[in-house]
């Protein structure tokens, strides 16, 4: 799908280029503790710049065709011989823009490089003309510090707007059709999803961490990490990662660097947007919203190990249902409704919401560990202002306010009857995806990747993606730019989200052991992690021990150094993560292991 813009409307997007400043700095400040009822005092790595006090990065806005410059100044202290000695030096820094179709090199979207302590570095990020407007986030992928960078709340939302109506030779942005019967735009809430892991050590450095007695303990079981007195909190040593520290720490997901925040700017009578990112570590999303008892006691005045009855007791409102449309930033092919939103790290989900009554919303969280239930959590409470405002059917409501910004906002007669027809057909959005099918006769050559998980007898383990563990610098895989190839992606322990930098990808099928497709829902082998998957694009995908996921995919426009990885951020740390490079047809530098 080309476009061309004329170059009066390049120079005109260029005049606005966005253009933001960050610094990287050690913040002091505070983090309610659910576990207490008490704030921790807390210092932690974190991005400062265009006014943000929490821990969590400022949002950065930029439209197709502008260049985003982002300055990134390093305030990190130099480590000391200490530090390097124990290799506990996490103060080196960069930025990869997840999820962004722009060049992997230079001052672009380069995760090989390293911004020391001290140094400044400006990146500019070329956005296409053709690239989709959508939600995306950006973080440091310093590789042995990401967990540490990452768990301290350096995260942020990167969106991308657009307004470009559909035509006969491109699609156009859903944006236009997220407006009420008034003109005004649906209401937008950013969800930035962290595991924010800090601890507090001793006068001999031992991480305050209390187990339970019981050796068959789930990690929910276990009681959370501790800060007492004038202890402060920080983020500093390898101990409090991996998959047992994370899931034993006690740290839940905080909601845009707030843990258990209350939510406002949410209205009765109009859908609203939901952009969530899920930053985090380890901990799975499966997201509902029930309305809350006007009764309930604050949220924030019941501890965390009695929160489960607190939501048994008192979120008891039926589900608010969401209607998803969009993965990775990606409008999907249709939309889709949907009782919970389902996220592993790295991955994003846009819905749209509608609340009919004003007052509290509960946010809950039902995680997962070893492919069984976790209790539930609270991830929060939306604030829903306004007045009454049933409606019969809230999806004929939505589909019929789209058919309203339809007729108003495109004015091709041919083009706007295909997009009401689409909408009254299943709410189709194809007028809005970016990304053709791959078809068969379009392949070129497969890939493989094993996710893999090597026991070392004894204790310990050896993390790669097909046995080899990463190497800062070095190639494993070399592709060729033009080439579109199928890719089978497996997991020999454990699950784990896969993500690679640049090229999205299309899901074409998910298969378990015995051959049974996974995505049917109302089938035996059915895993709703998979729902409403196969056909959809996005950057990152949960791979599960003992699934096959095939997926398709281009190598479009940009050539140079990446990675592919998984995105629990420790493991990509320990060595779960391939270089790939991206060459000409003909280069002379191809190399790389066999796949």
């Amino acid at each position: 799908m080309a476009f061309t813009a004329t170059a009066s409307a390049q120079d005109a997007e260029q005049r606005h280029a966005p253009s933001y400043e960050v610094n990287v700095e050690r913040v002091q400040g505070t983090y309610f503790n659910p576990w207490t009822g008490e704030m921790d005092r807390v210092e932690l790595r974190a991005f400062r710049g265009e006014e943000n006090t929490r821990f969590i990065a400022p949002t950065l806005r930029v439209r197709p065709g502008q260049v985003l410059r982002l300055g990134v100044q390093n305030d990190l202290a130099d480590c000391s011989a200490e530090q390097i000695a124990r290799a506990e030096c996490f103060n080196s820094t960069n930025i990869h823009t997840h999820g962004l179709w722009v060049s992997p090199s230079g001052n672009s979207d380069n995760v090989m490089i390293s911004i020391n302590p001290g140094e400044r570095f400006n990146y500019e990020f070329a956005i296409p003309e053709d690239h989709p407007a959508g939600t995306f986030w950006y973080h440091p992928h310093m590789h042995g510090a990401t967990s540490i960078q990452l768990g301290s709340g350096m995260a942020g939302a990167l969106i991308i707007e657009g307004d470009r109506i559909p035509t006969n030779d491109m699609p156009g942005d859903i944006d236009i059709l997220l407006q009420d019967q008034s003109g005004e735009r649906f209401g937008e809430q950013i969800m930035v999803f962290s595991q924010i892991q800090y601890g507090c050590f001793d006068d001999e450095g031992q991480l305050n961490a209390p187990r339970s007695p019981d050796p068959e303990a789930r990690p929910w079981e276990h009681p959370a990490w501790q800060c007492e007195g004038d202890d402060v909190g920080s983020v500093d040593s390898w101990r409090q990662f991996g998959p047992a520290n994370e899931m034993t720490s006690g740290r839940l997901l905080s909601v845009n660097g707030e843990m258990q925040p209350t939510i406002g700017g949410l209205e009765t009578g109009r859908f609203q947007r939901l952009r969530m990112i899920h930053a985090g570590l380890r901990r799975s999303v499966r997201m509902t919203i029930r309305r809350l008892a006007d009764d309930a006691p604050p949220l924030r005045s019941v501890l965390a190990d009695q929160q489960r009855a607190w939501i048994l007791e008192h979120c008891t409102g039926e589900i608010v249902e969401q209607f998803h449309f969009a993965d990775d930033g990606l409008t999907r092919p249709a939309l889709r409704p949907v009782s919970e939103a389902n996220m592993y790290p790295g991955s994003r989900y846009d819905s749209l919401v509608y609340f009919a009554e004003p007052g509290s919303y509960c946010m809950i969280n039902d995680q997962t560990w070893r492919m069984q239930p976790d209790e539930r959590r609270m991830v929060g409470i939306l604030q829903v202002a306004g007045e009454s405002a049933e409606v019969p059917n809230i999806a004929a409501h939505l589909v019929q306010t789209l058919e309203a910004a339809a007729e108003t906002q495109i004015a091709d007669q041919d083009i706007r009857s295909r997009v009401l027809s689409d909408l009254n057909d299943g709410m189709q959005l194809g007028a809005f995806t970016w990304h053709e099918p791959v078809a068969d006769d379009e392949l070129t050559g497969h890939q493989t990747a094993t996710m893999s998980i090597e026991e070392i007898e004894g204790g310990g383990a050896i993390l790669s993606i097909d046995g080899s563990p990463y190497q800062h610098g070095r190639i494993d895989r070399t592709l060729m730019l033009g080439d579109v190839e199928e890719w089978e992606i497996t997991s020999n322990l454990g699950s784990h989200p896969f993500h690679i930098h640049v090229n999205p990808f299309q899901i074409v099928s998910v298969i378990d052991e015995e051959g049974r497709d996974v995505t049917v829902e109302g089938s035996d082998a059915f895993d709703r992690d998979y729902a409403g998957m196969i056909g959809s694009w996005r950057d990152t995908v949960i791979i599960k021990q003992g699934y096959t996921v095939r997926m398709r995919t281009r190598y479009r426009r940009y050539v140079g150094d990446f990675v592919l990885h998984c995105h629990f951020a420790s493991h990509g740390d320990e060595g779960m993560m391939q270089g790939i490079r991206v060459v000409l047809p003909g280069d002379q530098t191809m190399g790389g292991m066999p796949h």
